[in-house]
């Protein structure tokens, strides 16, 4: 079987700092501005090992029928068959997703409970940390373009030192 991994995960980003550890001179105290906003997005991404990258934002919750779509969007993608790698999120595990196994073309793998450091995707998601922490955003679309800005400029693991 002539296959190509794409492994998938999801993460939320809000409007408000995500404060991160830093080195300050001795004796000043730093402050923090606070925009008291609470809005956010939601990514779902997904790479495979030819370095291939793939990133969809959600101004809601993701849902299985958000996995869903994304998924059937990758397939659309590949010529190849493709195997899935993802977590056990539930929307990852409803019906509308699981269902999907039926076709030919699409494997799923679900890694096991509480094991984050064995998807890659989790490796884009501390970039994307590290790019946008300790930054003070004033809107929801100001923090949209440095999320995309740092996507841009995030390097991709190699899929296969996952495994």
């Amino acid at each position: 079987m002539d296959a190509t991994v794409v492994c998938i995960d999801q993460t939320k980003k809000s409007v408000q700092v995500e404060p991160r550890a830093a080195w300050f001179p001795r004796g000043t105290r730093p402050s923090v501005e606070l925009s008291g906003q609470r809005d956010w997005t939601c990514l779902l991404g997904a790479i495979t090992e030819d370095g291939d990258r793939f990133f969809s934002r959600f101004t809601e919750y993701i849902t299985a029928d958000h996995a869903k779509h994304f998924i059937l969007a990758l397939c659309e993608e590949f010529e190849d068959d493709l195997i899935v790698v993802l977590d056990g999120a539930p929307y990852f595990q409803a019906s509308a997703v699981t269902d999907l196994a039926s076709r030919d073309d699409l494997a799923f793998v679900t890694l096991p409970s509480y094991s984050p450091e064995l998807n890659p995707v989790e490796e884009c998601w501390r970039q994307l940390q590290a790019a946008l922490s300790n930054r003070f955003f004033d809107s929801l679309d100001e923090l949209t373009t440095a999320i995309d800005s740092a996507l841009d400029q995030i390097s991709i693991p190699k899929v296969s030192n996952y495994f």
